[in-house]
Order: structure tokens, then sequence, then C-alpha cells
């Protein structure tokens, strides 16, 4: 599946249905035209190499999932791959589900070819609706490059600071009232922020040729609106970065209590155990079977042995009470 926008000074945008219209389009000097590859067919992709006349190897990237962002820099064109958040499968209210998509982007001069699986990112779905706005100024392919990072890097955001905010409730519970499964969310919530970090670290990077003019393809006097994309990234990165103190510092948390608590348990036993032993060694003298014991015969023998014995218990536990350990 593909859809055609193009885009002309003066006659303004509109699509094309027929895939063989790209090279009549190319052929045109003022017309800029923005391919977007929905899971191609063979034949659909076969415009990238016959038409396009991209590099092999960055079309069996852009095919197959490649699975870390990258840049690569041609003659006269780029190839990104960067990753946006699924929102299609986010589940940020139940646990710590946050699965990314990949985009992969060739830019040209008067080009954007894109390329998705059947969900697509939330920002090239925005983007289909803004290029169909009469309102717009004539778009050109620096500036589709720029809307599709723009929105891809604006909804990490929001993600991000939510699952900030998730991380401090869990980390309540846990000093609170720890549970078993609030350890499954803590790991669940570790594996998805360490997979998060690595793609920020990967993206930031390429973000960052984009905003120092290291390309070629982006006009002087664009570069200002790359660079704001690469602060708000900036933002996302260091978010991520909190996040992964943040679970770091729960796992912390959670083992912290349960050691505590063991160790309360502990105490109880071993104060129980304290108690219990003078008491037992009472009972084992007058246990023995000695056929000449003073106390044997004595009427009051029986009840001085548990007078004795809760004399001894009642003063162990006032001396653990002064001593402050009970």
């Amino acid at each position: 599946m593909f859809t055609l926008h193009a885009f002309h000074p003066t006659r303004g945008h509109w699509n094309e249905t027929d895939l063989g219209a790209v090279s009549r389009l190319l052929a045109e000097p003022d017309v800029t035209i923005w391919l977007d590859l929905q899971d191609p067919t063979d034949e659909e992709a076969r415009v990238l190499s016959e038409v396009f006349h991209f590099h092999p190897l960055a079309i069996e990237d852009m095919l197959h999932d490649y699975g870390h962002p990258k840049l690569d820099v041609y003659d006269d064109y780029v190839f990104l791959i960067v990753h946006g958040v699924d929102f299609h499968s986010l589940d940020l209210d139940n646990g710590f589900v946050v699965n990314t998509l990949e985009l992969d982007i060739f830019a040209g001069p008067r080009y954007v070819v894109t390329h998705h699986s059947d969900n697509p990112l939330r920002s090239v779905s925005e983007l289909h609706r803004d290029v169909c706005d009469p309102c717009h100024r004539p778009w050109i392919s620096v500036r589709v490059l720029h809307r599709l990072l723009d929105r891809l890097v604006d909804n990490y955001l929001p993600v991000m600071d939510k699952i900030g905010a998730r991380l401090d409730v869990l980390e309540d519970l846990i000093i609170h009232r720890p549970e078993p499964e609030h350890l499954e969310l803590v790991l669940d919530a570790k594996k998805t922020i360490n997979r998060l970090r690595r793609i920020t670290g990967h993206q930031r990077l390429i973000l960052e040729s984009l905003a120092r003019g290291h390309i070629d393809l982006i006009p002087r006097e664009s570069i200002a609106f790359f660079r704001d994309i690469y602060d708000h990234f900036v933002r996302v990165a260091d978010i991520s970065e909190a996040n992964r103190e943040g679970v770091q510092a729960a796992v912390e948390a959670y083992l912290s209590v349960s050691a505590n608590k063991t160790n309360e348990i502990m105490k109880v036993l071993t104060q129980i155990s304290t108690v219990m032993l003078p008491l037992t060694f009472i009972a084992g003298i007058y246990g023995m079977n000695f056929d000449i014991m003073p106390e044997l015969r004595w009427t009051f023998g029986y009840p001085f042995a548990l007078g004795l014995m809760a004399v001894t218990a009642a003063g162990l536990i006032l001396w653990f009470r002064r001593r402050h350990w009970l």
C-alpha cells in the first residue's frame, strides 16, 4: 500500500493514485513529492531501485526492520532510520508496555520517501492530514522531513513523563505496602526503560548531526528548526536517564523494605527464642529422673517451677523493653 503526495508552489497539493506517476513528477523541476510506503508489495518496492536508484543496502535496511536508529549520507540524499512510540500497543495504566515502531526515511532535494509497518506512527498519520490543509504554506522536502521528526520527538515527551509519574507512585507503594507483584512491575519497567534508553541514545546522535548542519540537504536557514528538534530530544534523553535512575531506586527500595521486613521477623523470633531458652533450662532441670531431688516431693514444687518460669520470662521482657529491643 502507498500514498503519494505532490506539492507545487502554485498548483498546491494533490494526491496521485498511480505509482508510475513518480517518474513524471520527479521530472518536473518545481514539484516536491512525498511517497509513503506501508508494507509495500514487491512491485511497489521496485520503485526504490528503478526510479529513485537508492543504494541496495539502504533499500534492504528499509524493507527489513534494522532495529537501531541510523543515519547514512549519500551523494544526493540521506537515509534515516528512527523510532517513535507505538500508541496502538501503549499501556501505562496497567503496566509499563511501551513499544516503538521503526520509520525509514529517504530524503532528497525534492522528495521524501517513508516506509513503515501496518500500524503507522502517529506523526505520519498527523502529517497526512496536515499536507492536505490548504492553509499551510508550500511543502518542500526539508519541511516534510522536519515535520515528521518534530512530531515524532514531541510524542515521546508525554509518554516519558507518564512513565516517571508511574514510577513515583510505584515507589510509594513499595515503601508502604510492598507486594511481590510490585517487583514484577518494577522489572517490567526496567526492561522498557533500558530499551528506550538505548533507542534514544542512538537517535540523539542522528538528530545532533542534523542540528549541527552536517547534512548538505538541510539549508542553513532551516538548521534552527532541526536544532529545536534536537533540544526537545535532549530533554527526552534526560527524562529517560532520570527514569532509569528512578527504576533502580525502586528496585533498591523494594529490596531494602523486604530486608527490613525479614529483619523484623527474625527479631521477633529471636526474642521468643531468648525468652524460651531459660524456661527450657528450668524445665530440663526439674525433668531429670534422679531419686533424690529436694523439690521432687515438695507440695509447692510444681507452682514454684511455674512461678520461676513466669518471673524469668517477665524479667527478660522488661529488660528488652528497657533496652528498647521490644
